[in-house]
């Protein structure tokens, strides 16, 4: 009779699990409100645009605000044309150019010197080259 009573057990504990399953069903089926997702009202999805868009407001008005403010004589540079800045860099480069000049010419008595020796040395030079003859030699003192 023990085992009787334990196989009618198991069957009451299989109705017993359907029916509460059934009653989870019909409890779901009662409150379909508490079933949905919640939803944000639309006033405070505005309210929060809103919010980011003043937020964006302030943070470029800030931006424009902080913003480094020329002087006037640089306002004045930054619209001069390009000529005009290149002649302020010559005009500031123009004294190493007349030191150079000067330099220069006064080496140009020296250079002009040693060209001459040059051509009087040139015709030596050419007769000491091989297979160099007079008319060679003749052209090249035309050409010099």
């Amino acid at each position: 009779m023990n085992e009787e009573s334990e196989m009618s057990t198991m069957p009451d504990d299989v109705n017993d699990k359907i029916n509460s399953g059934r009653q989870t069903l019909s409890m779901s089926r009662d409150e379909p409100d508490e079933m949905e997702p919640r939803r944000v009202p639309p006033a405070v999805i505005a309210a929060g645009v809103g919010a980011a868009i003043v937020g964006l407001g302030l943070l470029g008005w800030l931006l424009y605000r902080s913003r480094r403010r020329r002087t006037l004589m640089q306002q004045l540079q930054a619209s001069l044309p390009d000529r005009v800045r290149d002649l302020r860099e010559l005009q500031a480069s123009l004294p190493d150019r007349v030191r150079d000049l000067r330099e220069l010419q006064a080496s140009l008595p020296d250079r002009v010197r040693d060209l001459h020796e040059l051509q009087a040395s040139l015709p030596d030079r050419v007769r000491e080259l091989r297979g160099v003859g007079d008319d060679l030699l003749e052209r090249l003192r035309k050409a010099v």
